[in-house]
């Protein structure tokens, strides 16, 4: 051995298992943070191709900006793709609404405007079709059709290709011709308007380049505006929501960190005290303070060694179980994650938190153990022994001495229960936190309601209306999962016990009302299906004061009526747009009131697509609103943002679960001797099972009330800036939440430490007591 560091791997090699729990702690910590950052660089990514794909791949707009600005601004360092996207006054083509639009290929393309036949627009006279639009009036490519706007003038274009559906015309029964920018300047300057799209180049501060872009140009804010969505996942927006969502995630990620933090310390700490006496030896051989903190330093960076890349490879493994699972779930609604990419975010954190936390967490014990002095290590004083003096017996007054012995142990040694409390508390704040993303997911991203229609049949304003032997035609065809109607009459004098209002009556048909039964909260669903009874939203009870009973009295063609309030539920599916009461009745008390019979609305839902069955039933000033392919993007934007915040609570509650389980076992065997001499003294082995027992509820308690507390405060504060400030929803704690987290946290903690005790026990007491 030709240096005193040499001892450092020697020391390794020779008390493998005394190293192996430290290591590990090390391991699962960089194991976790690489697995939760990579899962979220992940996500991002995936979320961000979704993003891409229903909104555009664009960054910002500009209005009203002239031809000549457009020019320098397009020829920008910092711009990718730029460009003019016009739009049309709205017109018709046999009685649907056709959205007249027109860019460069580029920019088209940019906005995922994929053309699947033909080619794009190369003259101001071909034009783009959508598809449905190509089969419903049975046009091919090369056909020529004519357009009439509204300022009278009927244009002719050839058709030079057909794109890919849009969501938001079949979600509207509307079709979309796509033009040429020369084919749209040929329009007169009434009759269109232009707006400038940019997209910026990988890792422009986008921001900062729109502000540039203002002053240079003298753009108002009200000019400029932005893909809030995109530049939210890309980290570049300035809006107020997401900058609120940005510093919530900063402040969880930095809890992550701290989880591993208190893990690697708590364990390092240990593994470093208990060979107090070591260190004493090593100064009785000459060793210098100074020397002895390096010697800590480098195991520290020794174990880093051994367990970052374990760690790191691991985390990537889980990563990549993880994305096969949920790629491998085979659903159309959720968006292909990226498999066996390397998320060079997650390595990064991973590896940093390992080496800088390990530093961090080697200086205190090395000072510690450079304090020994040479005495304490001769004499083997056991007071010394885990850096804890033993001031005044256990109280034995209030508690069985094994009990009192075991609190004593977790209280008496003040950096010790912080550190291994608060391992507690940050699992128990970091799963109470990430529940908030829940909440705001459920906000920002409404998931489909069991009503929600997949094709919407709608009558026309003056004549057209939908009849009973419609409806029942309708569920004959295949894939057909629910058929329902309403009738509607509007602009109802009404009256209550407090005033006047206008009223909508609204009738349910049996699958509807079988969705009000789940959203009942007081009174009887029976008394409107069956009876002359009807439904109300709760709000009124609030608003109003309406309650079960109320009579409301509804003029309709002259003639009162009155109505009783059956039933109050959770909300209706309608918006009230001037403050008018929604009032729902079934179809036999709407047709005795308004004598209508026919439908105004019916609804569809399917298994297949069946839209183009369903239009050959129906007459043509009759529209079909196909929200099909609205609602598939609907269910992959919830279900993509759900799979991220649900796995975020999996890997945190795996997070909690190891750093529990490894915290109780550093914890005992940090004191293995001590256990040992214990039993040497007469002690059995049910009472020192009860002496772990009681240490580890001490600091599963002290965790549990610590974490608790500012769990809650943690939680109020991210829930008023996310929710409360966006949707005026209040805080309400998180209860049954919390009391879950804790008695779980409890659990675990008991169930963690039957294994080190069973191991004391069946241990020969020389060899434990000798075990440092």
């Amino acid at each position: 051995m030709n240096n005193y560091l040499s001892l450092v791997f020697q020391y390794a090699r020779v008390h493998k298992r005394k190293s192996r729990l430290t290591v590990i702690c090390i391991t699962v910590s960089v194991m976790l943070v690489t697995t939760i950052f990579g899962m979220a660089d992940m996500s991002l990514r995936s979320q961000t191709d979704e993003a891409i794909r229903r909104y555009g791949n664009w960054h910002a707009i500009i209005s009203d900006l002239p031809d000549n600005l457009a020019v320098k601004i397009g020829k920008r360092q910092d711009i990718n793709v730029a460009g003019y996207l016009g739009m049309a006054a709205d017109t018709t083509y046999k009685g649907k609404e056709l959205i007249v639009q027109s860019s460069s290929e580029e920019l088209a393309r940019q906005m995922n405007l994929i053309v699947t036949n033909g080619h794009y627009p190369a003259s101001a006279r071909e034009a783009l079709l959508d598809r449905p639009a190509m089969e419903q009036f049975n046009l091919s490519i090369g056909d020529w059709i004519e357009v009439a706007f509204s300022d009278g003038q009927v244009r002719k274009y050839q058709i030079s290709g057909m794109y890919r559906d849009y969501s938001t015309l079949k979600g509207s029964d509307a079709h979309g011709l796509q033009l040429s920018p020369e084919g749209m300047r040929e329009l007169p300057a009434s009759q269109y308007k232009e707006f400038f799209y940019i997209q910026f180049k990988n890792k422009v501060n986008i921001n900062e380049a729109l502000s540039q872009l203002k002053a240079e140009y003298q753009l108002s804010d009200k000019q400029v505006s932005t893909n809030v969505m995109l530049l939210g996942l890309m980290g570049q927006s300035d809006n107020s929501t997401m900058l609120s969502v940005y510093l919530t995630a900063g402040i969880l990620f930095v809890l992550v960190l701290l989880a591993g933090v208190f893990m690697i310390a708590s364990s390092f700490n240990m593994s470093i005290l208990e060979r107090t006496q070591f260190f004493g030896l090593l100064r009785c051989l000459g060793a210098t303070k100074k020397q002895i903190r390096r010697y800590v330093r480098l195991e520290g960076l020794q174990y880093c060694l051994r367990a970052i890349p374990a760690g790191v490879l691991a985390g990537s493994i889980i990563l990549w179980i993880a994305i096969a699972v949920l790629n491998g779930l085979n659903s159309q609604y959720l968006p292909v994650m990226p498999m066996f990419k390397i998320s060079l975010p997650g390595i990064l954190a991973g590896a940093g938190t390992g080496i800088i936390v390990v530093m961090i967490a080697s200086d205190a014990p090395a000072k510690h153990a450079a304090k020994v002095s040479p005495q304490e290590a001769v004499t083997g004083n056991i007071n010394q022994f885990n850096n804890y003096s033993i001031t005044k017996a256990s109280n034995t007054k209030l508690f069985p001495v094994d009990i009192a012995m075991g609190l004593n142990h977790a209280f008496s040694n003040t950096k010790s229960m912080i550190l291994i409390s608060g391992s507690f508390a940050i699992s128990i704040i970091l799963f109470l936190c990430f529940t908030i993303l829940v909440t705001f997911m459920n906000h920002a991203l409404s998931p489909l309601k069991p009503y929600a229609p997949d094709m919407t049949l709608e009558g026309d304003q003056n004549t057209a209306q939908l009849n009973h032997s419609l409806k029942d035609s309708l569920k004959s065809l295949p894939y057909v999962k629910n058929v329902y109607g309403r009738m509607f009459y509007t602009n109802i004098q009404a009256s209550d016990k407090n005033g006047a209002n206008t009223a909508t009556l609204v009738s349910y048909d049996e699958p509807q009302f079988q969705w009000a039964k789940e959203a009942l909260i007081s009174g009887d669903i029976d008394q409107v299906q069956n009876g002359n009874g009807v439904l109300v939203d709760y709000g009124y009870l609030e608003r109003f004061g309406w309650k079960i009973g109320d009579v409301v009295t509804l003029n309709i063609g002259a003639i009162p009526y009155k109505v009783k309030v059956d039933g109050i539920v959770s909300g209706v599916p309608f918006d009230s747009e001037n403050g008018e009461w929604i009032i729902v009745c079934s179809e036999s008390t709407f047709t005795a009131l308004t004598g209508i019979s026919d439908y105004k609305v019916i609804d569809m839902q399917v298994t297949q697509d069946i839209s183009d069955q369903v239009r050959q039933k129906l007459p043509a000033q009759i529209k079909l609103l196909d929200l099909q392919q609205h609602n598939n993007e609907v269910r992959t934007g919830y279900f993509a943002m759900a799979v991220f915040v649900y796995g975020f609570l999996l890997v945190i509650a795996f997070v909690a679960l190891i750093n529990i389980i490894n915290t109780v076992n550093a914890s005992v065997s940090g004191r293995m001797n001590h256990y040992g001499v214990m039993r040497a003294v007469g002690m059995s082995g049910g009472q020192l099972k009860r002496v772990v027992m009681a240490e580890a509820a001490a600091y599963a308690i002290t965790g549990s009330i610590t974490g608790g507390i500012l769990g809650l405060l943690l939680h109020r504060i991210f829930f008023n800036m996310l929710i409360t400030a966006n949707w005026g929803q209040n805080w309400q704690p998180p209860l049954l939440v919390l009391s879950i987290i804790i008695s779980a946290a409890i659990l675990t903690t008991f169930a963690a430490a039957i294994s080190p005790t069973k191991k004391i026990e069946e241990m020969v007491i020389v060899n434990v007591v000798n075990a440092w």
